[in-house]
Protein backbone atom coordinates (compact mmCIF):
# COMPACT_ATOMS: atom_id res chain seq x y z
CA UNK A 1 0.00 0.00 0.00
CA UNK A 2 1.49 3.37 -0.87
CA UNK A 3 1.93 6.33 1.81
CA UNK A 4 -1.77 8.06 1.48
CA UNK A 5 0.47 10.88 2.36
CA UNK A 6 1.95 11.24 -0.28
CA UNK A 7 0.18 13.60 -2.42
CA UNK A 8 -0.66 15.62 0.52
CA UNK A 9 0.48 18.98 0.28
CA UNK A 10 2.60 20.64 3.01
CA UNK A 11 2.13 23.85 4.96
CA UNK A 12 5.45 25.14 3.33
CA UNK A 13 3.66 24.19 -0.41
CA UNK A 14 0.21 25.53 0.44
CA UNK A 15 2.14 29.05 2.04
CA UNK A 16 3.82 29.21 -1.72
CA UNK A 17 0.52 29.00 -3.70
CA UNK A 18 -0.79 31.80 -1.43
CA UNK A 19 2.03 33.43 -2.24
CA UNK A 20 1.59 33.02 -5.78
CA UNK A 21 -1.56 34.06 -6.14
CA UNK A 22 -1.00 37.35 -4.74
CA UNK A 23 1.80 38.10 -6.89
CA UNK A 24 0.24 37.17 -9.56
CA UNK A 25 -3.10 39.52 -8.09
CA UNK A 26 -0.81 42.33 -7.99
CA UNK A 27 1.13 42.33 -10.91
CA UNK A 28 -2.00 41.99 -12.60
CA UNK A 29 -3.63 45.09 -10.89
CA UNK A 30 -0.19 47.03 -11.17
CA UNK A 31 1.12 45.91 -14.67
CA UNK A 32 4.23 44.91 -13.80
CA UNK A 33 6.71 42.11 -14.96
CA UNK A 34 8.86 39.69 -13.22
CA UNK A 35 11.55 42.75 -13.11
CA UNK A 36 9.53 44.32 -10.19
CA UNK A 37 10.22 42.37 -6.60
CA UNK A 38 7.19 40.96 -4.74
CA UNK A 39 8.11 43.22 -1.24
CA UNK A 40 7.66 46.54 -3.97
CA UNK A 41 4.53 45.43 -5.17
CA UNK A 42 3.39 44.89 -1.57
CA UNK A 43 4.92 48.77 -1.29
CA UNK A 44 2.80 49.77 -4.48
CA UNK A 45 -0.58 48.07 -3.11
CA UNK A 46 -0.42 49.67 -0.20
CA UNK A 47 -1.17 52.87 -1.59
CA UNK A 48 -4.64 51.58 -3.71
CA UNK A 49 -5.58 48.83 -1.51
CA UNK A 50 -7.26 48.74 2.09
CA UNK A 51 -6.26 45.06 2.79
CA UNK A 52 -2.90 45.61 1.55
CA UNK A 53 -2.24 48.74 3.84
CA UNK A 54 -4.07 47.15 6.92
CA UNK A 55 -1.60 43.62 6.53
CA UNK A 56 1.53 45.43 4.99
CA UNK A 57 4.03 44.17 8.35
CA UNK A 58 2.31 40.72 7.24
CA UNK A 59 2.79 40.51 3.80
CA UNK A 60 6.55 41.78 4.29
CA UNK A 61 6.98 39.43 7.17
CA UNK A 62 5.34 36.29 4.84
CA UNK A 63 7.36 37.64 1.65
CA UNK A 64 10.78 36.99 3.58
CA UNK A 65 9.63 33.25 4.80
CA UNK A 66 8.69 32.64 1.52
CA UNK A 67 12.26 33.61 0.37
CA UNK A 68 13.46 31.24 2.94
CA UNK A 69 11.66 28.65 1.92
CA UNK A 70 12.51 28.89 -1.85
CA UNK A 71 15.96 29.10 -1.47
CA UNK A 72 16.77 26.73 0.95
CA UNK A 73 20.59 26.14 0.63
CA UNK A 74 20.30 22.87 2.31
CA UNK A 75 17.62 21.56 -0.20
CA UNK A 76 19.48 17.58 -0.22
CA UNK A 77 18.92 17.30 3.65
CA UNK A 78 16.48 19.68 4.97
CA UNK A 79 13.44 20.48 2.26
CA UNK A 80 11.60 22.74 2.95
CA UNK A 81 14.03 24.54 6.12
CA UNK A 82 10.80 26.04 7.49
CA UNK A 83 7.32 24.90 7.59
CA UNK A 84 4.94 27.23 8.31
CA UNK A 85 2.57 27.23 11.57
CA UNK A 86 -1.20 26.56 10.84
CA UNK A 87 -2.03 29.84 12.41
CA UNK A 88 0.29 32.22 9.68
CA UNK A 89 -0.87 29.71 7.21
CA UNK A 90 -4.20 30.61 8.03
CA UNK A 91 -3.88 34.18 8.42
CA UNK A 92 -2.38 34.38 4.21
CA UNK A 93 -5.20 32.56 3.72
CA UNK A 94 -7.48 35.30 5.22
CA UNK A 95 -5.50 38.14 3.43
CA UNK A 96 -5.90 36.52 0.35
CA UNK A 97 -9.14 35.79 0.45
CA UNK A 98 -9.88 39.24 1.43
CA UNK A 99 -7.90 40.17 -1.76
CA UNK A 100 -8.99 38.34 -4.54
CA UNK A 101 -12.94 37.79 -2.94
CA UNK A 102 -13.32 40.81 -0.61
CA UNK A 103 -16.03 40.66 1.40
CA UNK A 104 -19.27 42.63 1.35
CA UNK A 105 -20.35 44.62 4.36
CA UNK A 106 -23.95 43.78 4.04
CA UNK A 107 -23.54 39.90 3.34
CA UNK A 108 -21.32 39.51 6.15
CA UNK A 109 -21.14 42.04 9.57
CA UNK A 110 -24.77 44.27 8.69
CA UNK A 111 -27.70 43.72 10.53
CA UNK A 112 -29.97 42.84 7.36
CA UNK A 113 -33.06 44.82 6.42
CA UNK A 114 -35.60 42.16 7.80
CA UNK A 115 -34.16 42.26 11.10
CA UNK A 116 -33.40 45.33 11.90
CA UNK A 117 -35.67 46.69 14.96
CA UNK A 118 -37.65 50.10 13.60
CA UNK A 119 -40.18 51.91 14.79
CA UNK A 120 -42.93 54.87 13.79
CA UNK A 121 -43.78 57.74 15.54
CA UNK A 122 -46.87 56.45 16.85
CA UNK A 123 -45.25 53.61 18.82
CA UNK A 124 -44.89 54.25 22.74
CA UNK A 125 -41.63 55.45 23.91
CA UNK A 126 -41.60 53.11 27.60
CA UNK A 127 -42.37 49.77 24.97
CA UNK A 128 -39.28 51.14 22.74
CA UNK A 129 -37.11 51.71 25.22
CA UNK A 130 -37.77 48.25 27.01
CA UNK A 131 -37.12 46.43 23.92
CA UNK A 132 -34.22 48.00 23.32
CA UNK A 133 -33.17 47.27 26.69
CA UNK A 134 -33.82 43.71 27.06
CA UNK A 135 -32.20 42.95 22.90
CA UNK A 136 -29.11 45.25 23.72
CA UNK A 137 -30.36 47.97 20.61
CA UNK A 138 -28.35 51.15 21.28
CA UNK A 139 -29.89 52.90 18.17
CA UNK A 140 -33.43 52.44 16.49
CA UNK A 141 -34.31 53.51 13.37
CA UNK A 142 -37.55 55.73 13.02
CA UNK A 143 -39.00 54.76 9.72
CA UNK A 144 -42.18 56.55 7.52
CA UNK A 145 -43.14 53.76 5.19
CA UNK A 146 -40.08 52.66 4.01
CA UNK A 147 -38.05 55.02 4.91
CA UNK A 148 -35.67 56.61 7.75
CA UNK A 149 -36.87 60.03 8.95
CA UNK A 150 -35.05 59.51 12.54
CA UNK A 151 -33.10 57.61 14.96
CA UNK A 152 -34.34 56.78 18.30
CA UNK A 153 -31.16 56.83 21.07
CA UNK A 154 -30.07 57.16 24.42
CA UNK A 155 -28.81 60.75 23.01
CA UNK A 156 -32.20 61.02 21.49
CA UNK A 157 -33.65 60.72 25.21
CA UNK A 158 -31.12 62.59 26.64
CA UNK A 159 -32.06 66.07 24.69
CA UNK A 160 -35.90 65.66 25.39
CA UNK A 161 -35.20 65.30 29.58
CA UNK A 162 -32.84 68.38 29.28
CA UNK A 163 -34.92 70.65 26.30
CA UNK A 164 -37.87 69.53 29.30
CA UNK A 165 -36.04 70.22 31.84
CA UNK A 166 -36.52 66.15 33.52
CA UNK A 167 -39.95 65.95 32.30
CA UNK A 168 -40.71 61.92 33.17
CA UNK A 169 -41.09 59.79 29.57
CA UNK A 170 -44.47 58.29 31.12
CA UNK A 171 -46.61 55.06 29.37
CA UNK A 172 -48.51 57.56 26.94
CA UNK A 173 -45.78 59.23 25.58
CA UNK A 174 -45.17 58.00 21.46
CA UNK A 175 -41.93 58.82 19.74
CA UNK A 176 -43.35 61.85 18.15
CA UNK A 177 -43.13 63.15 20.81
CA UNK A 178 -39.34 63.53 20.36
CA UNK A 179 -39.76 64.72 16.71
CA UNK A 180 -37.09 67.51 17.40
CA UNK A 181 -34.58 65.14 18.42
CA UNK A 182 -35.22 62.02 16.10
CA UNK A 183 -34.01 63.54 12.54
CA UNK A 184 -30.53 63.06 12.07
CA UNK A 185 -29.15 65.41 11.77
CA UNK A 186 -30.30 66.94 15.16
CA UNK A 187 -28.38 64.06 17.43
CA UNK A 188 -26.49 66.71 19.56
CA UNK A 189 -23.14 64.41 20.16
CA UNK A 190 -23.79 61.68 17.47
CA UNK A 191 -24.02 61.61 13.60
CA UNK A 192 -24.94 58.56 11.09
CA UNK A 193 -23.40 57.64 8.01
CA UNK A 194 -25.24 55.61 4.72
CA UNK A 195 -23.36 53.87 2.00
CA UNK A 196 -24.15 51.85 -0.97
CA UNK A 197 -24.93 48.09 -1.02
CA UNK A 198 -21.61 46.69 -2.69
CA UNK A 199 -19.65 48.70 0.13
CA UNK A 200 -16.77 46.39 1.72
CA UNK A 201 -16.02 45.36 4.77
CA UNK A 202 -12.79 47.24 5.00
CA UNK A 203 -13.94 50.56 3.94
CA UNK A 204 -16.65 50.18 7.00
CA UNK A 205 -13.70 50.01 8.94
CA UNK A 206 -11.81 52.66 7.47
CA UNK A 207 -15.42 54.65 7.79
CA UNK A 208 -15.25 54.01 11.54
CA UNK A 209 -11.86 54.78 12.18
CA UNK A 210 -12.61 58.34 10.90
CA UNK A 211 -15.54 58.14 13.95
CA UNK A 212 -15.71 61.45 14.79
CA UNK A 213 -17.38 64.75 12.81
CA UNK A 214 -16.31 67.93 15.18
CA UNK A 215 -17.49 66.36 18.36
CA UNK A 216 -19.87 64.17 17.02
CA UNK A 217 -19.13 60.51 16.99
CA UNK A 218 -20.15 57.94 14.28
CA UNK A 219 -22.73 55.75 16.02
CA UNK A 220 -24.54 54.00 12.94
CA UNK A 221 -23.63 53.08 9.34
CA UNK A 222 -27.12 52.71 6.91
CA UNK A 223 -26.66 50.46 3.83
CA UNK A 224 -29.17 51.63 1.25
CA UNK A 225 -29.13 51.08 -2.49
CA UNK A 226 -27.12 53.66 -4.00
CA UNK A 227 -25.99 55.27 -0.21
CA UNK A 228 -29.18 57.53 -0.68
CA UNK A 229 -30.85 58.70 2.48
CA UNK A 230 -34.38 58.65 0.55
CA UNK A 231 -33.93 54.78 -0.22
CA UNK A 232 -35.10 52.10 1.60
CA UNK A 233 -32.54 50.48 4.73
CA UNK A 234 -31.31 47.03 3.15
CA UNK A 235 -28.34 47.13 6.29
CA UNK A 236 -27.29 48.50 9.61
CA UNK A 237 -23.55 48.65 10.87
CA UNK A 238 -22.60 49.67 14.59
CA UNK A 239 -19.04 49.85 15.73
CA UNK A 240 -20.13 46.55 17.99
CA UNK A 241 -20.79 44.30 14.25
CA UNK A 242 -17.51 45.44 13.66
CA UNK A 243 -15.40 44.71 16.78
CA UNK A 244 -17.38 41.54 16.75
CA UNK A 245 -16.68 40.09 13.25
Amino acid sequence: MGDINKNKKSNAEKFIVIYNELDRYMRKCLDEDDRIGHTDLVKRMTKRNKTFAKNKDDLMLFARLRNSIIHNPYNREIDPIAEPHDKILDKYKEIRDKVLNPPIALDSIAVKGKNIYSVTVDEFAFDVMNIMRDNNYTHVPVIDGDFIIGVFSESTVFSYMVANEGSPINRDTKIKEFEEFIPLDRHVSEFFSFVHKDTLVVEIEEIFQRKFNGKKRLSVIFITETGRVKEKILGLITPWDVAAK
